[in-house]
């Protein structure tokens, strides 16, 4: 993966990266933000905006660890912007950084001694070319990146960093293990790049590792660090790099940009060769690495963390000694190539843009807005984007909108259903066809009409007061001679109250006269029941005196018999 990325559980399609970003490295597809490496440039604008925390840097927190367990020195290399961390205390990081397990602990103004003296010789080079500086890594990305015509430009030196990752491994043998430590995130990026530098921490994971192994900052001793060079200790804010050349009388002009758009709007300029005999110090970051995205979100205003490095500039300091410097600065290569990286997106005919345009609902110029709240500066470069799979169709705000908008309004217009929109104060605000039929209202009347008008008001009262919805609620309207079964709506973001109803007035009747034949029904069932109980005590009453005359005349019969057979005997 890239030094930064997004989880995609986290992200939610807010699109805040992609406007923040300003070179347009983020890709969105199926409605995931993506960094791309081949265009990112490490400034971690869009990781300070998302509002989410779906952000992911990759740490080399573990691996330095491992190399703290294992044999072999481990140097910290320590920018000097860890001065702006602390209004108190900044000179117990050294033994900090002991405690957690650094052998030795420098600051990495050391190498920008050397880096400095570098720009000062550039500097008062014959002819009017102009040059910028080359210690800030995002830069250097944005030049080779994204305006590769830029790099005759850049002073062919390595970084600060790197060139004392360089002396560490001088000093102390090649297998020494270098971690610098910085405000920077690009810093990630030159930390793959350099074999002078083995990993990179921010200070955020920095002052996390520390809370993580509990160290008690207030017990800790005050340390020096074991080198350290006290001019080049303001290189962390504006002005600082060109601050610390020795000899200020230069043949060139000095100007400082700060801050990536900034650069970014300086960069056709500089092709055009508007800074002739111009030595330009330039920082990827607003205020300089003091604002890096790699130092804490601890709510300290960059101007009171320039007061601190100011401070901290002011003070003490055990320098290199010269004659070690020297033989040091003998044996080390500090020259750096910067190559030609731009990855071309493709360009689309005139009649591919016109159509991803009328895809999204562009199919004039008057409709081509250009807001940039999909985070491109106009809606062609969006077009672009979506022809190189860098950004999907539905990223438009306005059309999205728009299309939401028509969609409620076919709805609206178009539904059975009655639905009239009533504000706090009990007004018709929105009514649509079905309910103004329903009531047998005109157009022009039925704005700001009191619902009361309509319908009693109580139940709107009752969700106005609770700020709860009624849902599902049979009524009966005995101005229209209607039944309705309506559904009342508390709109908190909006409050407003929606009224949707269904006229069930022939349903009611068609259930009501099913139930008056019900009852006729059973009327006349109850008729005949009571008619066959009436045939039925007839028919028993007759076939009762039959059966009585019937046993009468048997009986004498028998008698007759058992009569006669007694004589014979």
């Amino acid at each position: 993966m890239w030094i930064i990325d997004f989880f995609k559980s986290n992200c939610k399609n807010c699109y805040a990266c992609v406007r923040a970003c300003p070179v347009n490295a983020i890709q969105v597809q199926a409605e995931q933000a993506k960094i791309v490496k081949e265009r990112c440039i490490g400034c971690g604008k869009c990781l300070k905006v998302c509002p989410k925390n779906a952000k992911h840097v990759q740490s080399e927190l573990e691996k330095v660890k491992t190399y703290l367990k294992q044999e072999g020195k481990v140097v910290a290399s320590v920018a000097p912007s860890f001065a702006a961390l602390f209004d108190k205390g900044s000179e117990k990081l050294p033994a900090a950084l002991k405690k957690l397990g650094f052998d030795v602990v420098e600051e990495t103004v050391v190498g920008a001694e050397l880096v400095t003296e570098v720009y000062e010789a550039y500097s008062k080079m014959p002819g009017d070319q102009c040059y910028m500086t080359s210690c800030c890594p995002t830069v250097n990305a944005l030049i080779q990146k994204h305006y590769p015509e830029v790099i005759p430009f850049l002073i062919p030196v390595v970084s600060p960093a790197a060139c004392h990752g360089k002396m560490i491994k001088r000093h102390y043998g090649k297998e020494t293990k270098v971690v610098f430590i910085g405000p920077c995130l690009s810093k990630k990026i030159e930390g793959i790049e350099e074999e002078s530098i083995d990993a990179v921490l921010t200070f955020e994971e920095l002052l996390e590792w520390i809370k993580e192994e509990k160290i008690d900052w207030e017990n800790l001793q005050t340390m020096p660090f074991d080198a350290t060079e006290e001019r080049q200790r303001r290189y962390p804010i504006v002005g600082g790099m060109t601050h610390t050349i020795k000899d200020q009388s230069l043949p060139r002009k000095i100007i400082q940009i700060d801050g990536v758009d900034e650069c970014i709007d300086m960069m056709p300029h500089i092709m055009k060769g508007a800074f002739k005999n111009t030595l330009i110090e330039i920082h990827g970051c607003r205020q300089s690495c003091i604002s890096g995205a790699g130092m804490p979100q601890d709510g300290v205003n960059i101007y009171e963390r320039r007061e601190r490095i100011k401070k901290y500039a002011e003070e003490q300091s055990i320098e290199v000694p010269p004659e070690e410097e020297k033989t040091i600065t003998d044996s080390i290569n500090l020259h750096k190539e910067f190559h030609n990286l731009k990855h071309q997106l493709k360009i689309p005919s005139e009649e591919e843009i016109e159509s991803i345009l009328n895809s999204i609902g562009k199919e004039t110029k008057l409709d081509e807005l250009n807001c940039g709240s999909c985070g491109y500066k106009t809606c062609r470069d969006k077009a672009i984007a979506v022809f190189n799979d860098m950004a999907e169709p539905n990223m438009c705000l306005p059309f999205m909108r728009q299309k939401a908008e028509t969609l409620t309004n076919i709805i609206f217009e178009a539904t059975p259903n009655l639905i009239i929109m009533v504000n706090e104060a009990l007004e018709v605000i929105e009514i649509n066809p079905a309910a103004r039929k329903f009531f047998d209202l005109s157009k022009d009347i039925s704005n700001r009409l009191p619902v009361s008008a309509l319908m009693d008001e109580e139940s709107f009262k009752e969700v106005r007061r609770m700020k709860k919805s009624i849902l599902n609620q049979k009524i009966f309207l005995h101005g229209i001679d209607a039944t309705v079964v309506q559904s009342i709506i508390w709109s908190d973001y909006h409050a407003i109250m929606v009224w949707i109803a269904n006229d069930v007035t022939y349903d009611e009747k068609k259930n009501k006269q099913l139930q008056n034949m019900k009852i006729e029904a059973i009327d006349m069932a109850q008729q005949v029941i009571n008619k066959q109980m009436t045939v039925a005590q007839e028919i028993a009453s007759l076939l009762g005196e039959t059966t009585a005359e019937t046993k009468v005349t048997l009986t004498k019969l028998k008698q007759l018999i058992q009569e006669e057979e007694a004589m014979k005997r």
